[in-house]
């Protein structure tokens, strides 16, 4: 017999206004999700790299991973499909007296395995050559009255430590500086 371990996340009418929401019960990390009258509770937490399931979307049946597009089916955790294997923990849920519980013992475990490279990753490759380096500010500043920048001389002085020391290629973009086009009824 499984183990037990329930968990009363609330009354079910106060449950069912988002389609999915964060919970953290005890300190597991759950995302609960309502659609088409069924509640499914799967870990809050990405496969790929941790993101925050709850954050994300529901599409179709499946919870979008706000960072990377990850999907894992909103009740059972498997992944999409050609992905199946690929799961996150999937909770039991149970309604009693009108209040929602869930049994914190998962059903299914975790498995991740690996996944194509994404279409635009590409090996990293070290062409002969110095090193180059980018330095880019994002200090917001005033033209007409600037000031004084600690964060703009730090990175000033680093590109020049790498410049001088290490031989680097180096290049300072201040995005202050660029000029944008205003795209207004284009």
């Amino acid at each position: 017999m499984s183990q037990q371990d329930w968990h009363n996340l609330g009354p079910v009418e106060s449950l069912k206004d988002s389609p999915l929401r964060e919970l953290t019960v005890e300190r597991t990390l759950i995302a609960l999700s309502y659609k088409d009258g069924q509640f499914g509770a799967i870990s809050n937490v990405c496969n790929h790299v941790g993101g925050p399931l709850g954050r994300g979307m529901i599409d179709g049946d499946y919870v979008k991973c706000p960072w990377h597009n990850w999907k894992f089916h909103r009740v059972t955790g498997f992944g999409e499909p050609g992905l199946e294997d690929d799961r996150v923990p999937q909770y039991e849920l149970k309604i009693d007296d009108g209040n929602l519980y869930i049994n914190l013992h998962p059903v299914t475990l975790r498995n991740k395995l690996p996944h194509p490279p994404h279409p635009i990753s590409r090996p990293v490759k070290r062409e002969d050559g110095p090193i180059k380096v980018v330095g880019i500010s994002t200090t917001a500043m005033d033209s007409k009255n600037p000031r004084y920048s600690t964060s703009d001389k730090l990175l000033e002085t680093a590109l020049e430590h790498a410049r001088n020391a290490l031989g680097a290629q180096t290049l300072l973009i201040k995005l202050n500086d660029l000029k944008f086009r205003n795209c207004e009824g284009y």
